[in-house]
């Protein structure tokens, strides 16, 4: 099987898959307890008021049908409306969504410029003081929760020089940029040591392998070797382990911005939470879940681009 049918059956596959996250997330709505006719009206409202308020949200109707129309409306990018605003929940993710975005691509992008040399040259020895000083650096970073190396950032750096805002997002888009610098590092300081441990155990793994063997003795400069032969590789299971914690980075995404008081999906998670909105929950939620099926897809085809060995049974 070609890697374009490889991709192809992956994405028949998240389909089903799909559906059943969205199931779920509409489950969130059956098995809360209370009544959101209720949440919405108030407490004083009549029973004849609640009653019309049912009707127009269509909780009348039997749960097949109301997930019928719940599967439907996500299909054309209607979440439903927020219980406490009255805005769509749509529209409200989507005026997050640029602040969480430039967080993770920000924080993904020092990550790499981070561990990928960091890995190389403690690849290059399996032991020797630099290993054992990147070794304490990855336990720590590792141990250290997200929100408190914010904090150090913030007392450290931001308070001090005033380089970087401790809080918020600013207006311009200088501001916008510099408002997620410190939380971008801290992102990165979490992400990196689980991409050095990663990588560089699969370039010390790729470096005994015969084709690196045979491409030395015929003279390939070590650049050449490092770049072409080992890192392209060696990177591929790095994707995988980027794929599989990319449940992990999310949650690091809303611990941040909650620190940083980012207006990014994360602060809209906890706001909702706090206010029980629960079609804003399930907008969330459901984001989350499509966005960890995405990347487990973009990880396969990334490997199936790295890996020439990718090979497929029908």
């Amino acid at each position: 099987m070609t890697r374009f049918a490889f991709i192809g059956r992956r994405l028949i596959f998240a389909v089903p898959l799909l559906i059943t996250i969205v199931l779920l997330v509409f489950l969130i709505l059956q098995i809360t307890p209370g009544d959101p006719v209720r949440q919405i009206v108030g407490l004083r409202a009549s029973a004849e008021e609640m009653e019309r308020v049912r009707i127009a949200m269509g909780l009348d109707r039997p749960v097949i049908v109301q997930f019928a129309d719940y599967l439907f409306g996500v299909v054309r990018g209607d979440l439903g409306m927020s219980f406490k605003s009255g805005e769509a929940v749509a529209d409200m993710i989507a005026a997050r969504i640029p602040v969480t975005a430039g967080l993770l691509g920000l924080g993904l992008l020092l990550s790499v410029l981070i561990s990928v040399p960091v890995a190389i040259l403690t690849s290059r020895r399996r032991g020797g003081p630099a290993r054992a000083i990147v070794s304490t650096l990855e336990i720590g970073g590792l141990a250290l929760p997200s929100f408190w190396i914010g904090i150090v950032l913030v007392l450290t750096i931001a308070l001090p020089t005033g380089w970087f805002p401790a809080g918020g997002y600013g207006e311009t888009p200088v501001d916008h940029f510099r408002s997620l610098v410190l939380p971008a590092v801290t992102l990165a300081i979490t992400v990196a040591p689980l991409q050095i441990r990663s990588l560089r155990e699969s370039i010390l793994e790729t470096r005994d392998r015969d084709f690196v063997t045979l491409a030395r003795i015929l003279g390939v400069s070590p650049v050449r070797m490092m770049g072409r032969h080992i890192l392209r590789n060696a990177a591929a299971p790095s994707v995988s382990m980027f794929a599989l914690n990319i449940g992990f980075l999310l949650f690091d995404a809303v611990v941040i911005e909650s620190t940083f008081a980012l207006p990014g999906i994360g602060q809209g998670i906890v706001l909702a939470a706090k206010q029980r909105d629960i079609p804003a929950i399930q907008g969330y939620t459901l984001l989350f879940a499509v966005i960890v099926v995405l990347v487990y897809l973009i990880a396969d085809a990334v490997n199936a681009a790295l890996d020439p060995r990718v090979k497929v049974e029908s």
